[in-house]
Protein backbone atom coordinates (compact mmCIF):
# COMPACT_ATOMS: atom_id res chain seq x y z
CA UNK A 1 0.00 0.00 0.00
CA UNK A 2 1.18 3.45 -1.06
CA UNK A 3 1.58 6.24 1.78
CA UNK A 4 -0.31 8.81 0.97
CA UNK A 5 1.37 12.20 2.53
CA UNK A 6 -0.36 15.17 2.74
CA UNK A 7 0.48 18.02 -0.20
CA UNK A 8 2.22 21.25 1.41
CA UNK A 9 2.62 23.96 -1.12
CA UNK A 10 5.12 25.41 0.17
CA UNK A 11 7.90 22.57 -0.08
CA UNK A 12 6.82 21.72 -3.73
CA UNK A 13 7.08 25.68 -4.92
CA UNK A 14 10.96 25.02 -3.22
CA UNK A 15 11.46 21.86 -4.95
CA UNK A 16 10.42 22.86 -8.32
CA UNK A 17 12.81 26.11 -7.86
CA UNK A 18 15.32 23.63 -7.34
CA UNK A 19 14.73 21.63 -10.63
CA UNK A 20 14.55 24.75 -12.89
CA UNK A 21 17.34 25.57 -11.04
CA UNK A 22 19.13 22.65 -12.33
CA UNK A 23 17.68 23.16 -16.17
CA UNK A 24 19.41 26.23 -16.40
CA UNK A 25 22.47 25.03 -15.36
CA UNK A 26 22.46 22.51 -18.04
CA UNK A 27 21.20 24.51 -20.62
CA UNK A 28 23.81 27.18 -20.16
CA UNK A 29 26.89 24.08 -20.13
CA UNK A 30 25.28 22.78 -23.69
CA UNK A 31 24.80 26.20 -24.76
CA UNK A 32 28.43 27.49 -24.11
CA UNK A 33 29.80 24.35 -25.48
CA UNK A 34 28.26 24.40 -28.70
CA UNK A 35 29.03 28.12 -29.02
CA UNK A 36 32.54 26.89 -28.54
CA UNK A 37 31.81 23.83 -31.50
CA UNK A 38 30.87 26.84 -33.71
CA UNK A 39 33.30 28.98 -33.47
CA UNK A 40 35.77 26.07 -33.90
CA UNK A 41 33.57 25.33 -37.14
CA UNK A 42 33.84 28.64 -38.37
CA UNK A 43 37.64 28.23 -38.04
CA UNK A 44 37.86 25.44 -39.88
CA UNK A 45 35.52 26.66 -42.77
CA UNK A 46 37.46 29.85 -43.27
CA UNK A 47 40.49 28.42 -44.45
CA UNK A 48 41.37 29.24 -48.23
CA UNK A 49 39.95 26.44 -50.64
CA UNK A 50 42.15 24.78 -52.65
CA UNK A 51 42.82 26.31 -56.32
CA UNK A 52 40.99 25.12 -59.27
CA UNK A 53 42.62 24.54 -62.20
CA UNK A 54 41.86 26.15 -65.78
CA UNK A 55 40.69 23.27 -68.12
CA UNK A 56 41.30 25.21 -71.07
CA UNK A 57 45.04 25.60 -70.20
CA UNK A 58 47.65 22.89 -71.19
CA UNK A 59 49.97 20.87 -68.35
CA UNK A 60 53.60 20.83 -69.10
CA UNK A 61 53.50 17.59 -70.68
CA UNK A 62 50.49 19.10 -72.75
CA UNK A 63 51.86 22.13 -74.02
CA UNK A 64 55.03 20.12 -75.02
CA UNK A 65 52.61 18.17 -77.41
CA UNK A 66 51.32 21.41 -78.52
CA UNK A 67 54.51 22.79 -79.48
CA UNK A 68 54.84 19.22 -81.69
CA UNK A 69 52.09 20.02 -83.14
CA UNK A 70 52.96 22.94 -84.30
CA UNK A 71 56.55 22.32 -85.63
CA UNK A 72 54.09 19.82 -87.35
CA UNK A 73 52.49 22.73 -89.54
CA UNK A 74 55.16 25.08 -90.13
CA UNK A 75 57.10 21.93 -91.74
CA UNK A 76 54.04 20.92 -93.94
CA UNK A 77 52.94 18.08 -92.03
CA UNK A 78 49.32 19.06 -91.15
CA UNK A 79 47.79 15.60 -90.81
CA UNK A 80 50.48 14.68 -88.53
CA UNK A 81 49.80 18.48 -86.40
CA UNK A 82 46.13 17.57 -86.59
CA UNK A 83 46.54 14.04 -85.10
CA UNK A 84 48.53 14.94 -82.06
CA UNK A 85 45.63 18.08 -81.48
CA UNK A 86 43.35 15.57 -81.62
CA UNK A 87 45.14 12.88 -79.08
CA UNK A 88 45.43 16.37 -76.81
CA UNK A 89 41.42 16.82 -76.99
CA UNK A 90 41.11 13.05 -76.50
CA UNK A 91 42.76 13.78 -72.85
CA UNK A 92 41.14 17.37 -72.49
CA UNK A 93 38.08 18.18 -74.62
CA UNK A 94 38.04 21.73 -73.25
CA UNK A 95 41.70 22.42 -74.56
CA UNK A 96 41.94 25.40 -76.05
CA UNK A 97 44.90 25.91 -77.92
CA UNK A 98 44.26 22.52 -79.41
CA UNK A 99 41.23 23.37 -81.46
CA UNK A 100 43.61 26.35 -82.33
CA UNK A 101 46.04 24.33 -83.87
CA UNK A 102 43.35 21.95 -85.78
CA UNK A 103 41.85 25.36 -86.93
CA UNK A 104 45.73 26.97 -88.14
CA UNK A 105 46.70 23.55 -90.02
CA UNK A 106 43.20 23.49 -91.93
CA UNK A 107 43.48 27.23 -92.64
CA UNK A 108 47.11 26.79 -94.02
CA UNK A 109 45.50 23.82 -96.54
CA UNK A 110 42.95 26.41 -97.42
CA UNK A 111 40.32 24.28 -96.22
CA UNK A 112 38.68 26.74 -94.17
CA UNK A 113 35.21 25.33 -93.85
CA UNK A 114 36.69 22.77 -91.87
CA UNK A 115 39.30 25.15 -89.89
CA UNK A 116 35.86 27.59 -89.16
CA UNK A 117 34.54 24.76 -86.43
CA UNK A 118 37.61 24.20 -84.85
CA UNK A 119 38.31 28.18 -84.61
CA UNK A 120 34.86 28.86 -83.10
CA UNK A 121 34.77 26.02 -80.64
CA UNK A 122 38.16 27.81 -79.25
CA UNK A 123 36.20 31.26 -79.03
CA UNK A 124 33.72 29.99 -77.32
CA UNK A 125 35.68 28.07 -74.63
CA UNK A 126 38.19 30.91 -74.23
CA UNK A 127 36.31 34.34 -75.73
CA UNK A 128 39.66 35.99 -74.49
CA UNK A 129 42.34 34.62 -76.46
CA UNK A 130 43.67 36.05 -79.28
CA UNK A 131 44.80 33.72 -81.51
CA UNK A 132 41.43 31.97 -81.22
CA UNK A 133 39.10 35.24 -81.94
CA UNK A 134 41.45 36.37 -84.83
CA UNK A 135 41.92 32.87 -86.45
CA UNK A 136 38.44 32.75 -86.33
CA UNK A 137 38.17 36.19 -88.08
CA UNK A 138 40.55 35.22 -90.73
CA UNK A 139 38.62 32.23 -91.51
CA UNK A 140 35.24 34.03 -92.17
CA UNK A 141 36.90 36.76 -93.71
CA UNK A 142 37.93 33.53 -96.38
CA UNK A 143 34.62 31.75 -96.35
CA UNK A 144 33.11 34.97 -97.34
CA UNK A 145 31.27 35.58 -94.05
CA UNK A 146 32.41 39.12 -93.83
CA UNK A 147 29.80 40.80 -90.90
CA UNK A 148 30.91 37.32 -89.06
CA UNK A 149 34.45 38.28 -89.43
CA UNK A 150 34.52 42.01 -88.66
CA UNK A 151 32.92 41.22 -85.45
CA UNK A 152 35.63 38.36 -84.82
CA UNK A 153 38.47 41.00 -85.89
CA UNK A 154 36.53 43.53 -83.32
CA UNK A 155 36.72 40.66 -80.01
CA UNK A 156 40.79 40.28 -81.25
CA UNK A 157 40.98 44.05 -80.80
CA UNK A 158 39.49 44.14 -77.84
CA UNK A 159 41.69 41.72 -76.37
CA UNK A 160 45.27 43.72 -78.22
CA UNK A 161 43.93 46.76 -79.36
CA UNK A 162 47.14 47.33 -81.25
CA UNK A 163 47.84 44.19 -83.35
CA UNK A 164 48.84 45.26 -86.64
CA UNK A 165 47.62 42.01 -88.55
CA UNK A 166 44.45 42.82 -86.95
CA UNK A 167 43.75 46.10 -87.84
CA UNK A 168 44.60 45.37 -91.47
CA UNK A 169 42.44 42.25 -91.08
CA UNK A 170 39.71 44.85 -90.06
CA UNK A 171 40.04 47.64 -92.48
CA UNK A 172 40.35 45.12 -95.35
CA UNK A 173 36.98 43.45 -94.07
CA UNK A 174 35.31 47.00 -94.03
CA UNK A 175 36.71 47.89 -97.32
CA UNK A 176 34.80 44.36 -98.72
CA UNK A 177 31.97 45.54 -97.19
CA UNK A 178 31.63 48.83 -99.21
CA UNK A 179 33.08 50.69 -96.01
CA UNK A 180 35.59 52.66 -96.95
CA UNK A 181 35.63 55.59 -95.28
CA UNK A 182 34.79 53.06 -91.78
CA UNK A 183 38.05 51.49 -92.99
CA UNK A 184 40.57 54.93 -92.64
CA UNK A 185 41.20 54.76 -88.90
CA UNK A 186 42.31 50.61 -88.39
CA UNK A 187 44.20 51.05 -91.34
CA UNK A 188 45.55 54.91 -90.30
CA UNK A 189 46.24 52.94 -86.88
CA UNK A 190 48.03 50.35 -88.36
CA UNK A 191 50.26 52.47 -89.81
CA UNK A 192 51.09 54.61 -87.04
CA UNK A 193 52.05 51.46 -85.35
CA UNK A 194 53.86 50.33 -88.36
CA UNK A 195 54.92 53.50 -90.64
CA UNK A 196 57.74 51.70 -92.70
CA UNK A 197 55.39 48.86 -94.07
CA UNK A 198 54.80 49.65 -97.34
CA UNK A 199 52.05 46.68 -97.62
CA UNK A 200 49.97 48.60 -94.94
CA UNK A 201 50.63 52.24 -96.90
CA UNK A 202 49.03 50.79 -100.02
CA UNK A 203 45.88 49.53 -97.80
CA UNK A 204 45.36 52.61 -96.36
CA UNK A 205 45.78 54.26 -100.16
CA UNK A 206 43.04 52.25 -101.40
CA UNK A 207 40.43 53.16 -98.29
CA UNK A 208 41.39 57.00 -98.83
CA UNK A 209 40.80 55.96 -102.90
CA UNK A 210 37.53 54.18 -102.45
CA UNK A 211 36.17 57.23 -99.89
CA UNK A 212 37.48 59.61 -102.72
CA UNK A 213 39.81 60.98 -100.95
CA UNK A 214 42.38 60.99 -104.16
CA UNK A 215 45.31 63.21 -102.93
CA UNK A 216 45.32 61.41 -99.55
CA UNK A 217 45.25 58.29 -101.61
CA UNK A 218 48.24 59.16 -103.95
CA UNK A 219 50.58 60.26 -100.88
CA UNK A 220 50.12 57.06 -99.02
CA UNK A 221 50.01 55.41 -102.51
CA UNK A 222 53.60 57.26 -103.43
CA UNK A 223 55.22 56.61 -99.76
CA UNK A 224 54.07 52.31 -100.61
CA UNK A 225 55.87 52.29 -103.65
CA UNK A 226 59.22 53.72 -102.48
CA UNK A 227 58.81 51.29 -99.40
CA UNK A 228 57.92 48.47 -101.27
CA UNK A 229 59.08 48.90 -105.06
CA UNK A 230 56.83 49.08 -108.04
CA UNK A 231 54.01 46.92 -107.45
CA UNK A 232 51.77 46.68 -110.61
CA UNK A 233 48.44 46.73 -108.07
CA UNK A 234 49.52 50.05 -106.35
CA UNK A 235 50.80 51.25 -109.40
CA UNK A 236 47.70 50.83 -111.39
CA UNK A 237 45.71 52.45 -108.54
CA UNK A 238 47.99 55.22 -108.25
CA UNK A 239 47.23 55.59 -112.33
CA UNK A 240 43.82 55.87 -111.39
CA UNK A 241 44.25 58.72 -108.88
CA UNK A 242 46.28 60.64 -110.59
CA UNK A 243 43.88 60.92 -113.40
CA UNK A 244 41.12 61.51 -110.95
CA UNK A 245 42.71 64.62 -109.95
CA UNK A 246 43.95 65.76 -113.73
CA UNK A 247 47.37 65.10 -112.87
CA UNK A 248 47.48 63.58 -116.31
CA UNK A 249 51.35 63.68 -116.87
CA UNK A 250 51.97 62.11 -113.51
CA UNK A 251 49.59 59.45 -115.21
CA UNK A 252 51.20 58.72 -118.07
CA UNK A 253 54.82 58.63 -116.35
CA UNK A 254 52.80 55.94 -113.82
CA UNK A 255 51.39 54.11 -116.77
CA UNK A 256 54.86 53.88 -118.60
CA UNK A 257 56.92 52.05 -115.60
CA UNK A 258 54.01 49.99 -115.19
CA UNK A 259 53.52 48.50 -118.81
CA UNK A 260 57.10 47.63 -118.24
CA UNK A 261 56.74 45.33 -115.70
CA UNK A 262 52.97 44.03 -116.22
CA UNK A 263 51.33 44.54 -119.40
CA UNK A 264 48.33 44.24 -119.64
CA UNK A 265 44.45 45.27 -121.64
CA UNK A 266 43.72 47.24 -118.52
CA UNK A 267 47.28 48.72 -118.00
CA UNK A 268 48.09 49.50 -122.14
CA UNK A 269 44.03 51.52 -121.54
CA UNK A 270 44.98 53.17 -118.98
CA UNK A 271 47.73 54.81 -120.32
CA UNK A 272 46.47 55.25 -123.00
CA UNK A 273 43.54 56.97 -121.48
CA UNK A 274 46.59 59.32 -119.71
CA UNK A 275 47.70 59.85 -122.99
CA UNK A 276 44.29 61.04 -124.77
CA UNK A 277 43.95 63.65 -121.42
CA UNK A 278 47.52 65.15 -122.21
CA UNK A 279 46.46 65.54 -126.29
CA UNK A 280 48.93 62.93 -127.21
CA UNK A 281 46.60 61.38 -129.41
CA UNK A 282 49.21 59.31 -131.50
CA UNK A 283 50.47 58.03 -128.17
CA UNK A 284 46.88 57.44 -126.93
CA UNK A 285 45.92 55.36 -129.98
CA UNK A 286 49.03 53.48 -130.36
CA UNK A 287 48.47 52.13 -126.51
CA UNK A 288 44.65 51.27 -126.95
CA UNK A 289 46.01 48.78 -129.98
CA UNK A 290 48.51 47.22 -127.69
CA UNK A 291 45.45 46.61 -125.52
CA UNK A 292 43.86 44.84 -128.25
CA UNK A 293 46.85 43.15 -129.37
CA UNK A 294 46.51 41.38 -126.00
CA UNK A 295 42.94 40.91 -126.24
CA UNK A 296 41.32 41.91 -129.28
CA UNK A 297 37.48 41.69 -127.31
CA UNK A 298 38.43 44.34 -124.57
CA UNK A 299 35.34 46.51 -125.07
CA UNK A 300 37.58 50.14 -122.87
CA UNK A 301 40.05 49.37 -125.24
CA UNK A 302 37.82 49.33 -128.66
CA UNK A 303 36.10 52.29 -127.10
CA UNK A 304 39.24 54.12 -126.67
CA UNK A 305 40.52 53.22 -130.10
CA UNK A 306 36.74 54.69 -131.64
CA UNK A 307 37.58 57.92 -129.76
CA UNK A 308 40.74 58.24 -131.28
CA UNK A 309 39.69 57.63 -135.18
CA UNK A 310 36.83 59.77 -134.23
CA UNK A 311 38.43 62.68 -133.25
CA UNK A 312 41.25 62.29 -135.95
CA UNK A 313 38.45 62.38 -138.29
CA UNK A 314 36.81 65.59 -136.72
CA UNK A 315 40.23 67.02 -136.77
CA UNK A 316 40.86 66.61 -140.69
CA UNK A 317 37.94 68.33 -141.88
CA UNK A 318 35.30 65.18 -141.92
CA UNK A 319 37.35 63.48 -144.79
Amino acid sequence: LSVIRPFHPRSSISTLAAVLASVMILVSAVGCRTSQDAGEGDATTAEAPPPVADVRQPTPAQAAAVADGELAIDAGDYQEAIDIFESLLDENPSLTVAYVGIGRAYQDQGEFARAEPAYERAARLEPENFRAQYGHGEVLRALGRLRDALRAFRRALTIDPNDVAALNAMGGTLVELGMPGSAIPAAEKAVELDPTNGRLRAALGTAFMLAKRYPEAIDEYEIAIELAGNDPEIITNLVECYAREGRFREAVNAGEVLVSIAPSPMVWERLGRAYFKTGDFDASLESYRRALEIDPEYWPALNGVGVNELNAWLKSGRT
